[in-house]
């Protein structure tokens, strides 16, 4: 499997108490962090949280290679551990920036676990995962996750899809919309990142059902609708990094997008909630109960965009099935309809709405994170001028 290589810059509260030695942990995705508070709990003697990504190698985004991380320890570390060399950078490093994550300030992690034990008792907490979307905390039976003031509260969302099904989601222990955080019970089983045919089945039609039956007017969520994305996109172009032969693509695909829209319209499907990131790894199954996790990136907008997002995720053999189960599931909720018609647009108008959501990222989060996000709108560009290219 592959590692990162870790770097540690501790403090307690603001102050910089030192640097850990370099040390290898597995998984290599930057936003986990399990293995590194174990690591440096055992070496320090004390709890400790990550708080944020401070800087990280480029070769392979998001993963793998040196990562350099702020460390928030709650008392003071074993004496002879650290490298207490003075930093000089200390001081820019942990100075206060707007757009910094709640859970990323010093106290953040404690201040949501303190949240959170009112509710379950005084049970272990594991910092799990932290970036700059949200912060996800493991309790026995229950998940804590603090989300983005850019992105959708899981269980404010959950709520009022479990009132359609209320075995779609987990179930939620308490919501916090002021702090943006959700108490969740855990979800029994595995991550479905292979799917077979009946939790294929099951996923997609259940939610197709909710799609079908749940008002948008009173969600706490974005919008990305397909009408506005030319009016959207073209202003995004020059802000992205892209030869001039692709700038003058796209404006040419801006100039095709309503007609494009048009056809996506004839499938006559509803303005709907979209999961956002509907891949099968947000999906939970332990054989019998199957639920869909992670509801962060939900947006108002054309409900095709989930099935894009899960077809680019499964392997070429399971596609034609699970597009043939969403296609069913709509015509069973709106009669007339034409589900088929709308698999080609969304081909196109996927990858624009997916540039705009990550463009939104990269605006709402401060600079030393960007890094997660920095190609994605470039690349989601790109993928829209290629399907277009292909004679769409």
């Amino acid at each position: 499997m592959e590692v990162k290589t870790v770097e540690a810059l501790v403090s307690v509260g603001a102050r910089y108490v030192g640097r850990a030695p370099a040390f290898e942990v597995e998984p290599a995705w930057w936003s986990e962090v399990e293995a590194i508070t174990r690591h440096l709990d055992q070496l320090l003697g004390v709890r400790t949280f990550v708080l944020r990504l401070v800087r990280a190698d480029e070769a392979v985004i998001g993963r793998g290679g040196r990562v350099v991380y702020h460390v928030e320890a709650l008392d003071e570390p074993r004496p002879g551990v650290l490298d207490e060399s003075p930093l000089p950078e200390w001081d820019s490093i942990v100075a206060a920036h707007p757009l910094r994550s709640t859970w990323a300030e010093v106290g953040g992690p404690s201040r949501l676990i303190e949240w959170a034990r009112d509710v379950v008792g005084p049970l272990d907490a594991i910092q799990v995962k932290t970036w700059n979307l949200s912060c996800l905390i493991r309790f026995p039976g229950a998940w804590a996750k603090a989300t983005s003031r850019f992105c959708s509260i899981d269980a404010d969302i959950i709520e009022h899809i479990r009132r359609y099904d209320e075995t779609l989601a987990p179930a939620v222990l308490a919501t916090s919309c002021e702090n943006r955080w959700s108490l969740l019970a855990h979800a029994p089983g595995t991550d479905c990142w292979e799917p077979d045919r009946p939790s294929v089945e099951s996923v997609v039609s259940r939610w197709v059902a909710v799609q079908a039956s749940l008002p948008v007017d009173d969600l706490d969520a974005p919008q990305l609708l397909p009408h506005a994305l030319a009016d959207e996109i073209a202003p995004l172009i020059p802000r992205v990094a892209l030869s001039d032969d692709e700038v003058s693509g796209l404006l040419r695909l801006v100039d095709r997008l309503p007609a494009i829209v048009g056809e996506l319209d004839s499938a006559g499907l509803p303005t709907t909630l979209v999961h956002g990131d509907f891949h099968p790894g947000n999906w939970r199954s332990d054989g019998t109960h199957r639920v869909i996790v992670d509801w962060a990136d939900t947006f108002v907008g054309h409900p095709a965009t989930d099935i894009r997002r899960l077809h680019d995720f499964l392997p070429p053999e399971k596609r034609d099935h699970a597009a043939e189960v969403w296609t069913a599931a709509w015509r069973r909720a709106v009669p007339g309809c034409d589900p088929m018609r709308a698999l080609a647009p969304m081909s196109v108008l996927g990858p624009l709405t997916y540039a705009l959501m990550y463009q939104r990222f990269l605006d709402n989060i401060e600079p030393g994170e960007r890094i997660y996000h920095q190609d994605d709108p470039a690349i989601c560009l790109r993928s829209a001028l290629d399907v277009a290219g292909c004679g769409l």
